[in-house]
């Protein structure tokens, strides 16, 4: 392909052309071929999903994929330096709607996507992944999915707030702001036990209100909270929170290893920050 696009070049043919004629050889020489050894039902299948690249020159194959591919992340090209990346069209996934309450996860040992929750879903309630960063102003949300086609009609796009926006810019921000928070708690003994915990509870409320448990907020700020625990010497409280982040964990990856660590009472007691308030709060006593 590096070839054809320098022969292109040569031929001194506009910047659209070339890209159009590139999108076209993708689709004819190498999609195409892999297309037809599929099964007709499969086939029907995947030219059933949508496509909003029916005019910039992607064939009918290449844009089903640019508009329904899931980034296959674990999965890196063997060549050097070459920067490619890896996205699956998936015949059941990717008709799933568009709105933040389940994520997606590429397992690699079954080289398969998998779905897991990232909230509580009730029994008969639609199962929706987002498409896009849940954490942009509705404005950039909406710009972005309009590229596919979608109009997003969850509660926060519906009907955008500027309290909305502010929430999700200000909880981006609160991110930066754990490991100063916990270091200022820790180094004065008049702050309530609780100061960092509350701080953190509240923007999970934020986060629940806005619906945003997939979004990687809400693990910074459940870790924040375990933590605390932890420095506070109770196991109950870091077991608690621990089994919660453990269980998004194990949604974002699939794996176990985090869930177990947290809800073992051990673990946390064997962690080198375990009653680091206590002690501290003790050796100012001593001081005084």
């Amino acid at each position: 392909m590096p070839h054809f696009a320098q022969h292109l070049q040569s031929m001194g043919i506009t910047d659209n052309a070339r890209e159009r004629a590139i999108l076209g050889k993708w689709e004819t020489t190498y999609l195409r071929p892999c297309f037809e050894r599929l099964d007709p039902d499969q086939q029907a299948a995947f030219l059933d999903l949508a496509n909003a690249h029916k005019e910039d020159g992607s064939g009918p194959i290449l844009g089903v994929i640019r508009t329904n591919g899931f980034e296959v992340a674990g999965v890196v090209d063997p060549e050097p330096n070459s920067g490619g990346e890896y996205a699956a069209v998936c015949k059941i996934m990717c008709r799933i709607n568009h709105s933040p309450s389940a994520d997606r996860l590429f397992d690699v040992p079954s080289f398969s996507f998998q779905l897991r929750a990232t909230r509580s879903i009730k029994c008969g309630e639609q199962i929706f992944v987002s498409y896009c960063n849940v954490l942009e102003p509705a404005s950039s949300r909406q710009a972005y999915l309009a590229s596919y086609g979608i109009t997003c009609a969850c509660a926060s796009c519906l009907t955008p707030t500027i309290l909305s926006d502010a929430r999700r810019i200000a909880l981006r921000a609160s991110i930066d702001e754990i490991d100063d928070n916990f270091e200022t708690w820790l180094a004065d003994p008049l702050l309530a036990e609780d100061y960092t915990i509350k701080i953190s509870l509240r923007w999970i409320s934020v986060i629940e209100q806005e619906a945003l448990e997939a979004s990687d907020a809400y693990r910074h700020h459940l870790h924040a909270i375990v933590r605390a625990y932890v420095a506070l010497g109770d196991a109950v409280g870091a077991v608690k929170y621990g089994r919660i982040l453990g269980l998004w964990a194990l949604g974002q990856s699939g794996r176990e290893d985090m869930l177990k660590k947290m809800e073992d009472p051990e673990y946390h007691q064997a962690r080198p920050d375990w009653e680091m308030r206590v002690c501290i709060d003790h050796e100012e006593g001593l001081d005084m």
